[in-house]
């Protein structure tokens, strides 16, 4: 569970749920998440699904119309004339999408993790070293050979989702972009065994507010600031060297990608739409 788990899956779920009935049974399908981290008592799982009744309206309210009105202006790029200044602004406004979300959402998080027993905190503190423990058994015997075939493999999944299938001239750019990436599996498992020492000493002072605000509140909003200084500039070299080739990924486009792209952002916006 990097960052909060409770944090992402509730992002994920009111920015990408896949339909109007997921969206319209948010509270209890959170609760069955949670419990796979840490089995909540009553009183919580009443808690939580009080505190996502109120979420999701105001989500439907005041959001899904920001995201409407975002959809509209992504489905008029022009890919072929599209610059990497306009995906930086495109890529800052999805981030206040995320950051108004994170400040509604914290205050709720903050009361949830001050309502968990010790017994619940280990076992969510040994739920999350599992998770990082299969994570570090998948990758940590790959080599950078094998490990750049899966960031491709990443990399082309997700731009399919957008474009349909790449041609053979995208497939080509796609290879000199992981070929200038630098691998980071090492770094990222250290980070997890970091970040669970700092979450685990960070619930065991959750009852003492001068200490457990600040800190959650770093957490929440600025969980980057938590990155060791060669993780962070790893980050940030593979984030610019990403953004210049799909820059030039996006100019590749045919007009056939164009058309999917298009429908695609269409449906979202049917969907989003759909549950105001």
């Amino acid at each position: 569970m990097r960052k909060v788990g409770l944090l992402l899956i509730i992002c994920s779920a009111l920015i990408g749920c896949s339909s109007k009935f997921v969206y319209n049974n948010m509270d209890w399908l959170l609760v069955e998440y949670l419990e796979d981290y840490v089995e909540l008592d009553n009183a919580q799982e009443d808690l939580v699904e009080r505190k996502i009744e109120v979420l999701s309206e105001w989500h439907r309210r005041e959001e899904i119309p920001h995201y409407i009105d975002h959809l509209d202006e992504l489905m008029a790029i022009e890919p072929r004339s599209f610059t990497i200044e306009q995906l930086q602004a495109q890529q800052d406004k999805i981030q206040q999408h995320s950051l108004r979300l994170v400040a509604r959402i914290a205050p709720e998080m903050y009361a949830l993790a001050r309502e968990l027993s010790d017994s619940q905190v280990d076992e969510l503190m040994d739920s999350i070293r599992v998770r990082h423990t299969k994570y570090k058994k998948k990758y940590q015997k790959l080599s950078e050979v094998e490990i750049k075939a899966r960031y491709k493999e990443r990399i082309v999944d997700s731009l399919e989702t957008w474009m349909d299938d790449l041609t053979q001239d995208q497939l080509n750019i796609v290879d000199d972009w992981v070929d200038e990436l630098y691998v980071t599996t090492d770094d990222w498992i250290n980070y997890q065994t970091n970040m669970r020492i700092e979450m685990n000493s960070l619930l065991d002072h959750r009852l003492n507010v001068a200490s457990f605000q600040p800190q959650f509140n770093k957490l929440m909003f600025n969980p980057d600031s938590l990155y060791p200084p060669h993780l962070e500039e790893k980050i940030e070299y593979n984030k610019k060297i990403g953004n210049q080739y799909l820059v030039r990924v996006i100019n590749a486009m045919t007009d056939e990608q164009t058309e999917y792209y298009r429908a695609e952002l269409q449906d979202w916006k049917d969907l989003a739409q759909s549950v105001l």
